[in-house]
Order: C-alpha cells, then structure tokens, then sequence
C-alpha cells in the first residue's frame, strides 16, 4: 500500500512540496464545494438560482481578469503572488461566515472566485518557474492526481456534516478551507523564488499574450475538450436517471471510476505531453475518444437496464480517459507555446478557452440530449470532432510563431534555492 502511495508524489523537493500543497488545498476545496451550497441555500435561506448565480458570475469575472493576473505573477514573481491570493482565498472563506443576504452572498463569491482563479493561473507559472521545461507536465499531472484524490476524501467528510445539519458543523467548513488556504501560503513561499521579470521600456516590450493571435486560437481549441469532464459529471448521470432504465445508484460508481482512474493514471499517461508534438497527439486522440464516448452514450437509451449499465460503465471509462489526455495535452500546449519569461500572462489567456465550457458546458450537456435524445449525444461529439480537425492547424500555425525557447531544467535562471 506505501509503494503504491509512493507513486503518487514526485521525488523529495521543491516538487513533492507543491504536490503537498495541492494535497492540503484539495482537502479544504472538497469541504467547501460539497457543503457551501447547501449552507446557503438551507441556512442562509437563498435559493438555488441565487447560489448558481454567484458561482457563474464569479467564473465569468475570473476568466476576464485572468491575463492581469498572470501578469502580476510574471512582474512581481509567481510564488509570492501565488502565496497572495491563496491569503485572498482564505479571507474570502471567513467572510463567508457573515453572509446573510444575497448582496454579500454576490460579493464573497465574486472575491473567491476571483482568488481561486487567480491562484491556479499564478500556481501555473510559478511550476514553470521552479520545474523548469523537464518537469513542469509531469509534475502538474502529479498535482492533479493527489487533487482529486484529497478532493473526493473530503467530499466524503463534508457529506458527514451535511447529514448532521448543524449550523456550526456548516461553518466549520469554511473555517477548515481557510485555515488550509493559510497553510497553503505558507508552504508556497517555503519554495524556491522564482525571480520576476523587470520591466522594459515601452517601445522595447514584446507583444503581449492578448496579442498572440495563434496561442488565443490553440487555447480556445484546446478548452473544447474540458466540455467532456462536464458531460462526466453532469450530462451522463442525468441522462442515466431519465433516458435509460440503468440503476440509479450506478451514477455514485461512475464518479468512483472517474475518481480512481484520474488518481492512479494521470502521471502514467501524461508523459509524452511534454513537447509540443506529444501534447498536439494527445489532443487528437483525446477528441477521437471523447467523440465515441459520445456516440456510445446515445445507442443506451434502448437498451435493456443491465445492458444500459455495462454500457454506461464503459462509457466512463472513456470519458475519463479523454479527461486524463485532455489535460495532459493542455498542459504541454499551455507551457511549450508560452515564452519562458511570460508563463503568468500566457496562463491567463490560456485559461480564457475554458469559458465555452464553464458558460455554456453545463446547459449543452443537459439540455440538448434531454430534448434530441440520442441525436443530442451525436451533436455534442460532432463538437469534439471539430478539436480533431481544427486542433492539428491551430498548434502547427502557433509553432510557425514562435521564438526558439532556451531549454531549462529544474530551477531557472534567476531562481534561487532558498525560501
């Protein structure tokens, strides 16, 4: 069992103590996202509306603000600023405790929103900074195995509260995720600086990543595929429940066959994204898979209630598979395409592809296989499809544009050792 734990955390160094970060913020993120809505809704007395409301306000505001604060992270150094806005997050989480309406229920969730965004855009760069080209991918896949690994425990223990139904239980979710998000900036600026980056003269100062015509076009591509993780976890357990005669309880074990793969496979199956060819193959094999995943999903709705499961679990199981992929492949695209002295800013616009699939993920997924049934499920992997055919042109004109990058490896250039 130890060995098998082993191989889920880097060697020791600056990479295991990321990885502990990850671990210990997954842990107060599975408390807060498990049991926050329900705290407002049933002890706050706002309604579901109001609680979504806020949630996508605050991810519409994060992705527009996501290109100053990748700048901020490359100007003034990315593990203090990441360090910042874990601090920005832990403060947004107390004040949380004193929401009573739904005009301060709209301004914390903005803040949080706004300082979990910007901590992960900064978090990009400052693994950039301090794994160097070598170790940058891998190493994100690491982080992203113990993320949803510490996530699910703690989801786990938020529903234990949930079923106490206290008020004071409640509360102490947020104080628990504050005080992990404490912790957090602390350990981050046990790292090593990542030096940022002085200013040039105006007329001296390259373009900017909001002017890179070719990585915006790769980044809005590659953001299509994070629709598949959406139509996992939302799309496919509602389409279990009202168009097949598959058990209900069989949507628990999908998520348990998402959960598990991602924890023991990511770091596996992400190795050859760390240049840019790897990361554009992955890609295509990510929309191949995610287009079948679709096409099978629409054959389950005729199907007998145990073959409708068979078929359904093996479904998952492909989905998951085009996650995993998927976000090794963005990682290698978000990285190799961006210059080495602009990781914050290019991670920000990078990020700005997700916005397909947080605005409008959740409604396609739902939505249109719930009015044009199996056909609904055939359009939406037309939709992955087009990944395949535009993602291979996109990554080979942003190569065309690029500046040749200087080949590093652990700690940069004007990084030192010491916290």
């Amino acid at each position: 069992m130890a060995r098998a734990l082993s191989r889920l955390l880097p060697e020791p160094g600056a990479g295991r103590l990321l990885v502990l970060c990850t671990a210990v913020a997954s842990l107060g993120n599975g408390l807060y996202v498990t049991g926050g809505a329900v705290y407002f809704v049933h002890v706050v007395g706002l309604s579901p509306g109001q609680v979504g409301l806020g949630m996508s306000l605050a991810g519409v505001l994060a992705l527009a603000l996501g290109v100053p604060t990748g700048h901020l992270a490359d100007r003034f150094g990315p593990r203090g600023t990441t360090a910042v806005f874990a601090l920005g997050k832990a403060a947004a989480l107390f004040a949380a405790t004193f929401v009573h309406s739904f005009a301060a229920y709209l301004a914390m969730a903005v803040a949080l929103g706004l300082a979990e965004q910007s901590g992960h855009i900064a978090r990009g760069a400052l693994v950039s900074g301090v794994m160097g080209r070598e170790g940058r991918v891998r190493l994100s896949a690491y982080m992203r195995s113990v993320f949803n690994g510490g996530f699910s425990l703690a989801s786990l223990a938020a529903g234990l509260v949930i079923a106490a139904d206290a008020k004071t239980a409640y509360l102490s979710l947020f104080w628990g995720n504050a005080l992990a998000m404490v912790l957090v900036a602390g350990l981050y600026m046990r790292l090593p600086k990542v030096a940022g980056i002085v200013r040039e003269p105006r007329g001296q100062r390259p373009r900017g990543a909001v002017r890179d015509v070719p990585y915006l076009v790769v980044a809005q591509v590659s953001g299509i595929v994070r629709i598949g993780p959406i139509a996992l976890a939302v799309g496919l357990p509602l389409w279990l429940v009202v168009h097949t005669d598959a058990p209900r309880a069989l949507a628990a074990w999908i998520m348990l066959v998402n959960t598990l793969m991602v924890v023991f496979l990511q770091v596996r199956m992400a190795r050859d994204a760390d240049t840019v060819r790897g990361a554009a193959r992955l890609q295509r094999v990510t929309a191949v898979v995610l287009a079948v995943a679709c096409a099978v999903t629409a054959l389950t709705g005729w199907l007998p209630a145990w073959a409708a499961a068979a078929v359904l679990l093996a479904v998952a199981v492909l989905f998951t598979l085009g996650e995993i992929w998927g976000e090794a492949a963005r990682w290698g695209l978000r990285y190799e395409l961006a210059p080495a002295n602009a990781q914050g800013q290019y991670g920000g616009v990078f990020a700005t592809g997700d916005a397909l699939a947080l605005i409008a993920g959740p409604a396609l997924v739902t939505v249109v296989p719930d009015r044009l049934g199996g056909l609904g499920w055939l359009l939406i992997g037309a939709l992955f499809l087009g990944v395949l055919a535009g993602g291979g042109p996109a990554v080979r004109w942003a190569e065309r544009t690029r500046a040749p990058q200087r080949e590093s490896t652990g700690v940069p250039a004007g990084a030192v050792k010491t916290p």
